[in-house]
This record gives structure tokens, sequence and C-alpha cells, in this order.
């Protein structure tokens, strides 16, 4: 990530995956930021409290229906009815203190990073491509709770306690699997029905994970690294 303050005086995050440069949001001069992102040539906005963001809302999206990425992290927030004005976002990051998005009402959108919170709904049926998923810790310890999007090529989950991939649903596109952070994981075993068409999994901080079951023997698997041992 790297975010400076222009010339200008605004907060700009240049080097954004898809090349897109945003602009930071700040809440003391909000009406000043929307018109500067309207008059320039940007593509996503992102705010934080470290840069000025403080807002309980998502309301000044309704002037930014183009943007094409958004960013929102260590924020509170109370509504994102806005959100789903946003016709041609492909991208969003935001935490889990905010209201469940319906995923199914952003048809555009092909990348999500998301903090688990039960009130989400319609990522099974959405097009995202590539989920990460944080802090996945139900009091069950399965994912049988993880609703997942069923076209995703590439999913990371990180924070995760359940001990099995049990739960998981079939994800017939999946390439690439990363695991970070999950101390319970041990039995991969169900990995070739859930990911037939896996070809890379990354592994990582899950001490009690056994590589044998579901790694060496998946049909498509190319490249397997686990605990930073490469297996395959």
């Amino acid at each position: 990530m790297s975010i400076i303050l222009s010339r200008a005086g605004f907060y700009v995050w240049r080097d954004h995956v898809h090349g897109v440069p945003g602009l930071g949001v700040e809440s003391r001069r909000l009406a000043v930021c929307m018109a500067h992102y309207k008059s320039k040539r940007f593509g996503g906005l992102f705010g934080t409290p470290d840069f000025g963001f403080e807002e309980r809302n998502l309301d000044f999206l309704y002037d930014a229906k183009n943007a094409n990425w958004l960013w929102f992290w260590d924020v509170a927030l109370e509504s994102i009815d806005a959100l789903y004005e946003l016709k041609v976002v492909r991208e969003i990051g935001i935490n889990p203190k905010r209201p469940g998005i319906d995923f199914s009402r952003l048809p555009s959108l092909r990348a999500v990073t998301n903090h688990w919170i039960r009130a989400d709904r319609g990522i099974g049926g959405s097009r995202i491509t590539r989920y990460r998923l944080l802090h996945f810790n139900p009091r069950a310890k399965q994912f049988g709770q993880a609703e997942m999007p069923s076209r995703v090529e590439q999913l990371e989950m990180i924070w995760a306690n359940p001990a099995s991939l049990q739960g998981l649903p079939i994800l017939p596109c999946l390439r690439e699997l990363q695991l970070h952070r999950c101390p319970n994981l041990r039995d991969l075993s169900s990995l070739p029905m859930i990911a037939p068409a896996l070809e890379t999994l990354i592994i990582t901080s899950a001490p009690r994970v056994n590589a044998e079951h579901g790694v060496r023997d998946h049909p498509n698997l190319s490249r397997a690294q686990v605990n930073g041992i490469a297996i395959i």
C-alpha cells in the first residue's frame, strides 16, 4: 500500500491493484473531497480514521456512482445503503462494524476482502472470483456457515477456527487456495472433492495440519506449500 499526501493536499492511493488511483475521504471536508474526486480521474475511494475518515454512513457515494473500487477499514458504519448505487464497482474491502451486505445487489463485483458477519447474504450466487475472508470463528468451529462465491477462482482465508474443510461447498472454479493463521486446522482430506480443479495451495501458521491426505493425492495440484515446506 502506498498512500501519499498530494501537492493539492489530498490523500491519494496510487498503486492500487487495479491501477486506478483512489482518493481518501476526510470527514472534516467531505464536500471538498468529493468535488476533487469528480474533477480528477479517480476511480476509487478509501477511508480510515488515520486519514480523517469518521463517517457513520456511506451516503457520499451517491456522488461517486462511477467508483471502481472501495476500501474502508477501522470504521464503524451504521448505513451502507449508498453502496447499492454503484453499478460498476469491481472491488470492495470493508470491515465488520457495519450492517450486512446483500452481495446479490452488486452484480459487477469481482473481488472482495470481507470480515465474516452473519448478516451478509447473496455471496454464493455472486460473480465474485477473488475472495478474501477474515476472522471466520463461529462457535461450531465448522465451515458450514461460511457462504462462498460459487465462481471463486482465488480464495484466501485468514484467522479461521475450523479443524477441517468439511462444510465448505464444492467450488468447481477454484484454482488457488490460501489458508493463514488457522491454528485448529488438521484435516485436508476433503480438499479434492471441494476444489477438484485446484492448482495452488498455500498454508501458513497452521501447525496441526496434516499435509498428506487431500494434498499429495490431489489430482490437479501443481504447487503446495504448507508451513514453509514444499509438499508438491
